[in-house]
């Protein structure tokens, strides 16, 4: 019993980790998979296994070392100026991405809410510093809250588009270039890479607190599977509301509007927390469990969250563009060196 507690609790953790503003919006999903049109769903299943492989690599990998942050990691399996490097280079996507969390909330304001979009950027600062004080306590209960709510609209979301008649033709046969085959594949690794090589700094020390093999296993299956679900049920959508909700920075958002008032303002309120446990996730990855004290903590957080916010003024939609497929290319190069590394012999 305890087993299947941790390995559901590992899961959802590493599904809150990786989706976020991109994901939930719908502009990630798109611009990875969407626009590949029926080998979009190719590329999903191909990212799904390589989550599942990944995924649990990492958590494996955090075990054997005993990891309390991704610099024990590499500190164990590379040479000291490789690691240093890419101790960097974990530090400066996680950043990059929390930039493109705190833009996600003020796009959900100015596009759900009509409010400014500085008030979603100063609300996100405020509950992400709140909760990343309490180190991986609040970590673990953000994501335990959260997740399910997210899992649950998307599901119902992708089953209601796809239970009406009109809907069907668009979502089981979507337009196919017939050379986007390998441009989806491409995509494929690129995404996966992003995604789980931004959760190294929450996978690699879970693992290393856990350290249960059948958990660990389980625990990033289950979280895979979730994600390849949660993929095809935003995807299917956005295929049945094809192209207008592309011309949207939070497509999913648009498409909600159609519905009624009840299931936009659910939408607001799930794509907000996903939100915010990713952007708690990545506080807790680039400060561990350090510092120590709670006031301290919330010092550090909220230092970080301000002065990312400063970049924000690029937009959502740029950022996911552009940064997103560089994050990508970069953490595909970190997994291939941690995957096929071996630990360091100690003197």
């Amino acid at each position: 019993m305890r087993g299947a507690k941790l390995a559901f609790q590992i899961a959802a953790v590493y599904i809150g980790t990786v989706v976020g503003a991109g994901f939930a919006s719908g502009q990630e999903v798109y611009q990875f998979f969407g626009r590949f049109g029926a080998w979009g769903y190719l590329g999903i299943l191909l990212a799904t296994g390589l989550f599942a492989w990944w995924g649990h690599r990492l958590l494996a990998l955090g075990a054997e070392c005993r990891a309390t942050s991704f610099r024990d990691l590499t500190a164990r399996m590379l040479p000291p100026w490789l690691a240093r490097a890419v101790d960097a280079l974990i530090v400066a996507m996680l950043l990059g991405t929390t930039i493109a969390m705190l833009a996600g909330t003020g796009a959900l304001f100015r596009e759900q809410l009509h409010a400014p979009y500085a008030l979603g950027v100063a609300c996100a600062i405020a509950v992400t510093a709140a909760t990343s004080a309490f180190g991986v306590r609040g970590l673990v209960g953000a994501n335990a809250a959260i997740v399910p709510s997210l899992c649950i609209f998307a599901a119902g979301i992708g089953l209601i588009n796809f239970a009406e008649p009109a809907n069907r033709p668009a979502i089981l046969h979507p337009p196919a270039n017939p050379g986007a085959i390998w441009p989806a594949i491409t995509s494929a690794f690129v995404y996966a890479a992003m995604n789980v090589g931004l959760s190294v700094g929450v996978l690699v020390p879970l693992g290393g607190r856990i350290q249960e093999p059948a958990a660990l296993r389980n625990g990033a299956l289950i979280g895979a599977a979730g994600l390849g679900i949660l993929l095809l049920a935003v995807t299917a959508t956005l295929f049945a509301h094809a192209p207008e909700a592309y011309q949207y920075a939070v497509p999913m958002g648009h498409i909600a509007l159609g519905y009624p008032r009840a299931v936009s303002l659910l939408f607001i309120a799930v794509l907000f927390g996903e939100i915010y446990s990713t952007l708690v996730g990545n506080l807790y990855s680039v400060l561990g469990e350090r510092p120590s004290t709670h006031g301290r903590r919330l010092a550090a957080a909220g230092l970080i969250l301000c002065a990312c916010a400063i970049f924000t003024a690029f937009g959502f939609r740029a950022i996911v563009q552009y940064g997103y497929t560089a994050f990508g290319w970069m953490a595909l190069w970190l997994l291939t060196v941690l995957t096929f590394a071996q630990p360091l012999k100690t003197p």
